[in-house]
């Protein structure tokens, strides 16, 4: 195959390119790091309705130990998706206060949701993110 002798600055150009958009999404993603992220345990408050999730946005560090504190204003049924094999499913009724304790070995990001009373469905209420260490 023949190449012009301009095609090697465009393919060098175009991987430059690739390589600052990863770099400043890299950064992005460091700076909303939690400012815990370098400890070893994590303890994150939540309330949960039957619509809503407040912060609606928790987050840890992969490999933390992570206390997660529900004070529930439903019943229902709490799920955090994709991490079943650590946190299961777990009941809560308003006005009590469940408390899970956890490692979280993979980052990522992972819909929560709240299943109240017996629907099968459930309501997305947030989203837990998982940053590297």
């Amino acid at each position: 195959m023949h190449r012009a002798p301009g095609d090697r600055r465009i393919v060098g150009t175009a991987a430059s390119t690739l390589l600052l958009v990863a770099g400043i999404l890299v950064g992005c993603v460091s700076e909303n790091r939690p400012a815990t992220c370098n400890a070893e345990k994590t303890t994150i408050e939540l309330t949960v309705s039957a619509t809503d999730l407040e912060p609606n946005d928790p987050s840890a560090c992969r490999d933390q130990v992570v206390t997660m504190v529900l004070d529930s204003e439903v019943d229902g049924v709490f799920h955090i998706h994709g991490l079943d094999r650590i946190v299961p499913a777990t009941p809560v009724v308003a006005g009590e206060q469940v408390t899970l304790e956890f490692t979280v070995d993979q980052s990522g990001q992972f819909p929560i949701e709240i299943h109240p009373g017996d629907d099968p469905q459930g309501v997305s209420i947030g989203i837990f993110t998982v940053y590297e260490r």
